[in-house]
């Protein structure tokens, strides 16, 4: 009962986002909508952002763990993408509700997790641990830029490109260059 409580809840606080903006949506809101009350949602959640950072991170943990091979790590990339796609208004209504520097505060956070679990659970693949320390943290802060930067300018954008197609298109064209500069 209790997993099915918090799905809920995560489950509401999309649909409203879907619906309405992050600022306009209150605690009240989830726990009218879901039946239960405002203890229950905070003995599963400090607020909604927590919601949020929550059912995000669990996703990208799932995308992770199907996607650690080297050759797999776009595809993994692309799976992130298509969750953001496939929630559009809701990451929408986050990205034009917050203020500018929390939005690109918690998309840092985002990507840094995402790169930082991604090289740690794929260790066996990407073997960056010959490295030294500094080098290690080099690597890791310029792919965190890289997707922090995309993400970004898609949200600016308001995500109308088709970034998937956009982003496999780029690889291959990278991967052309090296080939004709090889």
């Amino acid at each position: 009962m209790a997993g099915l409580t918090k799905e809920l809840i995560i489950q509401t606080v999309f649909e409203l986002l879907n619906e309405r903006s992050f600022s306009k949506i209150t605690v009240k809101d989830i726990v009218e909508r879901c039946g239960i009350n405002r203890n229950t949602f905070y003995y599963y959640f400090r607020d909604i952002a927590d919601v949020m950072e929550f059912a995000v991170k669990r996703e990208m943990n799932r995308i992770m763990e199907t996607h650690l091979d080297a050759e797999d790590v776009f595809d993994g990339l692309l799976q992130v993408m298509d969750m953001f796609s496939e929630n559009k208004r809701a990451f929408l209504h986050i990205y034009r509700s917050l203020d500018r520097a929390v939005m690109m505060h918690e998309v840092e956070i985002l990507c840094e997790y995402m790169v930082s679990e991604y090289v740690l659970r794929a260790k066996d693949y990407i073997d960056i641990q010959n490295y030294s320390p500094e080098d290690q943290r080099l690597i890791r802060n310029f792919q965190k830029c890289i997707l922090e930067g995309v993400l970004l300018d898609w949200m600016e954008h308001g995500m109308n490109e088709n970034l998937t197609s956009d982003m496999r298109r780029a690889m291959e064209l990278m991967n052309l260059a090296v080939e004709q500069r090889g």
